[in-house]
């Protein structure tokens, strides 16, 4: 049974990314934790969503701007760095109410909050955003939401965000990827299911991409947070 959930999570995940452009993270982190420890099924998590990354970085590396990546990813980097060395002492029921709490609210901002239309980023703000999404990323894998918003305010164009924002996230997934490592939260214990989350990934994108544009992608992304927002609540109460 765990090997079906993985793989239909990893599949449903590549999926959600391939319609919505983002999303991946917090479908996986829906049911990993059902399975493994939650820093590692963060780690898991953000090592198989890299490739997802890298491709839409080449996609639009021509409108890539690297230093509109460079500001954010040095103070995330330090911050995700200690928390996720702190992540291995928490207390795992504490986290995981905590973890409800955060998918509860993630839900309720994707259906309620979240604005595509862009909004002037203040130094303030910016701290404030790249603050709580590095810790986040580091204890629960879902680092996305808040730099979604910071990336749209900072990019001129359609592509140019895509390019920059992928960067970024292409760039902090390996570095704490190998952080993780570095810290035994990762081993080759895990590798397996690194490897075939990958590639069912891939193929949820693939699908995605085929199906596109025959898919009501308002519909489909409401009922994924609805989803989230129930996961939560399990991960509270349970």
């Amino acid at each position: 049974m765990k090997y079906i959930v993985f793989v239909l999570t990893a599949l449903l995940a590549g999926f959600i990314q391939g319609i919505a452009g983002f999303g991946s993270g917090p479908i996986q982190m829906m049911t990993y934790p059902l399975f493994w420890a939650l820093p590692v099924a963060a780690a898991i998590s953000v090592s198989i969503s890299v490739p997802l990354n890298l491709d839409m970085m080449l996609k639009y590396r021509q409108e890539l701007q690297w230093k509109k990546v460079l500001f954010p990813t040095i103070p995330y980097i330090g911050i995700c760095s200690a928390a996720i060395s702190l992540s291995q002492q928490a207390d795992r029921v504490v986290m995981k109410k905590v973890f409800g709490v955060f998918l509860i609210l993630l839900a309720v901002y994707y259906l309620f909050v979240r604005q595509d239309s862009k909004t002037p980023m203040t130094l303030p703000k910016a701290i404030v955003y790249i603050v709580i999404s590095a810790l986040c990323d580091a204890f629960f894998g879902i680092g996305g939401p808040l730099m979604v918003l910071y990336f749209l305010s900072e990019t001129s164009s359609t592509k140019e965000y895509l390019g920059t924002v992928a960067a970024f996230f292409f760039i902090n997934g390996v570095y704490n990827t190998g952080y993780r490592i570095y810290c035994g939260i990762l081993t080759l214990e895990q590798l397996p299911y690194i490897a075939v989350g990958i590639l069912v990934i891939l193929a949820g994108v693939t699908i995605a991409h085929r199906l596109v544009d025959k898919l009501d992608d308002r519909l489909l992304k409401r009922i994924t947070y609805v989803m989230i927002g129930v996961s939560g609540l399990i991960n509270l109460f349970s």
